[in-house]
């Protein structure tokens, strides 16, 4: 919340950062939506006789870089949840004193 003794029209996020949160999000949502259907792509092809080798690799690849690109996004997300926060304690702190 922006308190009242604020200068009008100051905003808490500039359009960037808006801009980033949603990239952010979205490249999450992306990432998602692609691992899994490359998943299900690996498992409607893997032969019932066989021993799933080369398959379980390949999973075992995609689960590591999943991971390690969510990690990424996470923080960049995480780093803008910290902006927000400290944002809105000092403007409270701000609205107090």
């Amino acid at each position: 919340m922006i308190s009242s003794d604020s200068q009008p029209g100051r905003r808490m996020f500039s359009g960037s950062e808006i801009s980033e949160l949603c990239d952010a999000i979205k490249d999450v949502h992306r990432l998602l939506t692609s691992v899994g259907a490359f998943f299900s792509e690996l498992e409607d092809a893997e032969a019932p006789g066989g021993n799933g080798l080369q398959i379980d690799f390949k999973k075992w690849g995609l689960r590591t870089i999943t991971e390690d690109l969510l990690e990424r996004q996470y923080r960049a997300v995480d780093r803008i949840v910290a902006f927000y926060k400290e944002e809105q304690e000092r403007m409270s702190a701000k609205g107090r004193g």
